[in-house]
């Protein structure tokens, strides 16, 4: 039986590791028959990647520049729905270039029309109204950041960066939060190439903390894998997140680490524990 693969790669340049990433996970071949791809970037706030706190704008570059030079998708969008002015965010952080570069469609999913997701046999949420543009498309390239999180999800990574895909209010996603993010990720079903931006990492929180200098990127095709081997690099121990290890026992995903085949250097030579955030 094939393990899960984990790739991570050590650089700066995220648009030429997102591009050489996609390359090795097979990429053409997830997303030869796809139509419609969204590209899900993490912009809580308006904030340079630099920060540590946004994904870089070089990493949706190289997506894109990927998709472009294979031919791959009819209509590709850029969408998020963080906790700031999107449209605006777009702009200043440079996702808007790289959109027009590249024939890109820009999507703000707080303006965007919601559309109800019901889940058979929730963990703890019936439904989600989610952005129609996560329901319509066909394939999602979830772009995350490597961050710790106050409260119970401890980390944000590619399967917290799924709340983006939810119009507002999105608080709620908060209370009993380890079962609601595995009803969410059914919900969202097909983010099947996962990039966590781990360039610029951020500890001590989500948004109030500081950055951690990683010059990483860390992809799989498995989101919960790639959140398993983030989690990791961070200092979290194994099941210590308890959202990655119930997507694991529920089949979601591959969440032990000894069952994922890492490519790239080994894990104690980029582990780096973060300093973690209040509760």
């Amino acid at each position: 039986m094939n393990r899960t693969v984990v790739l991570i790669q050590q650089g700066t340049d995220g648009a030429e590791m997102a591009y050489q990433a996609l390359e090795e996970l097979g990429a053409r071949e997830v997303l030869s028959l796809r139509r419609r791809i969204l590209i899900k970037p993490n912009i809580t706030v308006n904030r340079p990647a630099s920060s540590g706190v946004t994904t870089h704008a070089s990493v949706v570059e190289g997506v894109l520049r990927f998709l472009c030079d294979h031919r791959l998708g009819e209509e590709v969008a850029i969408g998020e729905g963080g906790g700031c002015d999107i449209s605006r965010a777009f702009r200043e952080l440079g996702f808007a270039r790289v959109a027009k570069q590249y024939g890109a469609r820009l999507a703000d999913f707080n303006r965007d029309e919601a559309v109800l997701a019901r889940i058979p046999h929730p963990l703890a949420q019936r439904e989600f109204k989610l952005a129609r543009m996560v329901t319509e498309c066909d394939c999602i390239i979830n772009l995350p950041c490597l961050k710790v999180h106050t409260g119970e999800s401890q980390v944000t990574l590619c399967m917290k960066n799924l709340m983006g895909c939810l119009v507002r209010p999105r608080g709620f996603m908060h209370h009993d939060f380890n079962r609601r993010v595995i009803d969410l990720l059914r919900a969202v079903g097909h983010s099947e190439l996962n990039l966590i931006d781990a360039i610029v990492g951020h500890e001590g929180g989500e948004i109030h903390g500081d950055p951690a200098g990683m010059e990483l990127l860390i992809a799989s095709r498995d989101p919960v894998a790639a959140d398993a081997v983030g989690a990791a690099v961070m200092g979290f121990n194994e099941r210590e997140v308890g959202h990655i290890a119930l997507a694991g026992e529920m089949g979601l995903g591959q969440a032990s680490l000894d069952e994922i085949e890492l490519r790239g250097p080994a894990m104690e030579r980029v582990r780096r524990p973060f300093r973690r955030a209040r509760w």
